[in-house]
């Protein structure tokens, strides 16, 4: 017993510190990024942050120089000749923006240069081969363009392979050194060494791709032992005139980069998140417009170009946070803007325990008030819980731009009040399943001993008595039962016989359940009580006392936790006198011809093998001449329709009241079975229907027998 009342000691002390143990395991996954999909749920809501609220376009500083599908129309497929590129840039630089970028890469040497055209002209003259050679190459004319210029070329950031040698701008550390925490390439693939030579500024073009969208742009990354910043940066150090860039870090993560006095606060590796507007194809101009000579200067004077494709084919579009699918080149043009007009997302360093923070209080919260405070309160008090942290994300983002992940708090706000939910419903329908899970494994059994069944069929219909020929000689009784099993066999059960020479003993039961359990249980039920009625007296006479012994003789050997309603009752012939005892059965009713049926006063008693030691009451009613008891089980009242409804009590009681003082116990009987068949309409029987009517004739034997056959 010691082991048994310590665990009952703990039992509440462990429940009450499951829910908050588990939420603090939870908050620690969560804050080590462990939890399952938790990415993809924070992406998703800043993405729905944007998409409720996209980027205005307000200041403008950045063109894109397109190599659209007029333009290849116009000067020929791409690659183009890359002196057909130096004319495009020197009359970019005609037009004296602020600084160009190449959202292009150029590994290799130009094939369409003079020299490089020999090669493949069969029979070609040497003489002409050497003219031709001395002529510039189209990377020559290119390169030449870039030294006269203020113009970046970019290289693309690679794993493995062997390690290159870039070229940078020289960075400024303030801080810490910030090389550990950024975002690191142990290659790239470069341009032509005489266009890298030429260049005035060397960017890296990488950008974060998931599943196709592009969220994040390192703002700077290391390629080998060389910092490179990104084109976005790179293009405004050489606006600006600055010879180098800032890079500001602690001992634990970079804070933010810079040209010129210019700061951008960036994430701990030194990214940002594009905030991104619609695209807007004002941003564009066809390269084109320019190499014809027909674009105003004025569109370029003072702005940031960048080079880029558009044209179908030459390159893949990502998508946006908004959905959007652009060319790489706008995203980069969507981050300078950002920086020009101040509107730089930043999720900061502390939000992840914020939010953690965040959820403990929400968690906790849960946890103390749904036992708590009543549904009716605490569900609105959850929507407005929830549409309050909706809110404060909006508006945080709105107006300081910095991503706040109310996604992942709201998330497990709602997990863990279903799951409570769950847990409160579990609890409250625990004995409900309980019993239906007996009631299946019976059924289930039944099945299983189909051939058994049949014995017990026969058996069980043996130990019915039949009313007509037990009481053939008994002109003072009209009576008459019928007991038709849902299953083969069922869990109802009446009795009636003659205790003496003036008194009748009759019952009539129903055990909770159906099939051979509830039989057998029935069978022993009617038995015992049978047998108490007939070895004391005093038993019949005071029915209370009979249903006490027999509940207590019934529960003493009840493994199955089996339960029987009961209704006993002892008719005297000579008076009409009826002694009864209920012991929760349906309450019978009293039907005389001409007046409306009524039901059987007096309290009962629980079922039998619910209670222990339970007092049943003795009832007694004195039966008028030609008055009927009509005694049946659920069976009746719950029979179904094909649409489980029910028949009920009202129907049984309109049936009954259309008897006449010529109506006999068994006409009633046959007229209840009708009424009840018709309505259900052949749908499958859901309880054993038994019922039995009973009609005192007088005190007087010589009375004669009027019942019709």
């Amino acid at each position: 017993m010691k082991p048994r009342r310590i665990r009952i000691k703990l039992a509440p002390y462990l429940n009450g510190w499951a829910a908050p143990v588990g939420l603090f395991i939870l908050v620690l996954l969560y804050l080590f990024s462990s939890l399952p999909y938790q990415d993809t749920l924070r992406t998703l809501s800043f993405d729905l942050y944007q998409i409720a609220m996209p980027r205005e376009r307000v200041s403008a500083p950045v063109v894109i120089v397109d190599i659209d599908e007029e333009s290849l129309k116009q000067f020929g497929q791409w690659p183009w000749p890359r002196g057909l590129m130096a004319q495009l840039l020197d009359r970019i630089e005609q037009m004296e923006p602020a600084a160009v970028a190449f959202d292009i890469i150029m590994p290799e040497p130009d094939r369409t240069s003079p020299c490089q055209i020999t090669q493949y002209i069969p029979d070609v003259d040497q003489k002409l081969v050497r003219e031709v050679c001395d002529l510039p190459s189209n990377d020559s004319l290119l390169a030449a363009s870039l030294k006269r210029g203020n113009a970046v070329i970019g290289v693309a950031g690679m794993e493995g392979g062997a390690e290159e040698n870039v070229k940078a701008a020289p960075m400024r550390m303030i801080g810490h050194d910030p090389k550990p925490w950024m975002r690191h390439f142990s290659s790239a693939l470069t341009n032509v060494p005489e266009l890298e030579n030429a260049a005035s500024g060397h960017a890296i073009l990488s950008a974060d791709i998931k599943r196709g969208v592009v969220r994040r742009v390192p703002l700077l990354a290391s390629v080998g032992d060389t910092v490179m910043p990104s084109l976005s940066l790179e293009i405004l150090r050489l606006a600006s005139g600055s010879p180098t860039f800032s890079v500001k870090s602690t001992s634990d993560r970079i804070e933010g980069v810079g040209v010129e006095g210019l700061y951008i606060p960036t994430q701990g590796d030194g990214s940002t998140w594009v905030h991104y507007s619609h695209h807007d194809p004002a941003r564009f101009v066809s390269a084109a417009e320019i190499l014809n000579g027909k674009l105003n200067p004025s569109e370029l004077n003072r702005k940031l170009v960048l080079i880029g494709f558009s044209g179908l084919g030459l390159v893949d579009f990502p998508s946006t946070a908004l959905g959007e699918r652009v060319p790489g080149v706008e995203i980069h043009a969507q981050v300078l803007e950002s920086i020009f007009d101040g509107t730089t997302l930043l999720r900061p360093h502390w939000a992840p325990w914020a939010e953690g923070a965040l959820m403990m209080v929400l968690g906790l919260s849960i946890i103390w008030g749904f036992p708590r405070i009543k549904a009716g309160v605490l569900v609105p008090l959850l929507i407005g819980v929830l549409v309050l942290l909706v809110a404060a994300g909006l508006v945080t983002y709105r107006q300081a731009h910095l991503l706040i992940d109310v996604a992942s708090p709201i998330f497990l706000f709602v997990v863990l009040f279903g799951a409570m939910l769950a847990d409160s419903l579990i609890r409250e329908e625990v004995q409900m399943r309980a019993l239906e899970h007996d009631l299946r494994i019976q059924r289930e059994q039944a099945a299983k001993v189909h051939g058994e069944m049949e014995a017990a069929k026969r058996f069980q219909m043996g130990m019915v008595p039949d009313a007509k020929l037990t009481f053939a000689n008994e002109p003072r009784l009209d009576i008459a039962a019928m007991m038709e099993p849902a299953k083969m066999v069922g869990g109802d059960l009446y009795d009636c016989f003659m205790l003496d020479e003036h008194r009748v003993f009759f019952s009539i039961g129903d055990v909770c359940g159906k099939g051979v359990p509830a039989s057998l249980f029935m069978v022993i039920s009617t038995t015992l009580c049978k047998s108490v009625a007939l070895r004391d007296e005093m038993h019949v006479t005071d029915l209370g006392k009979l249903m006490n012994q027999a509940n207590k003789e019934i529960s003493r050997n009840n493994p199955e936790m089996l339960f029987v309603t009961a209704f006993v009752g002892v008719l005297d012939l000579r008076s009409g006198e009826l002694t009864y005892c209920n012991a929760g059965h349906e309450k019978p009713l009293l039907i005389a011809p001409g007046c409306h049926a009524r039901e059987l006063e007096g309290m009962g008693g629980p079922p039998i093998s619910i209670i222990d030691d339970f007092e049943y009451k003795t009832h007694q009613y004195r039966l008028a001449q030609e008055e009927f008891l009509c005694v049946f089980s659920d069976g009746i009242t719950e029979a179904a329709n094909a649409s489980e409804e029910l028949y009920g009590r009202k129907r049984l009681i309109s049936a009954l009241d259309e008897i006449t003082s010529s109506t006999s116990a068994e006409e009633m009987i046959e007229q209840v079975h009708k009424s009840v068949h018709t309505y259900v309409a052949g749908a499958e029987a859901s309880d054993d229907l038994t019922i039995m009517v009973i009609r005192w004739r007088g005190g007087h034997k010589e009375i004669p027998v009027t019942n019709k056959m």
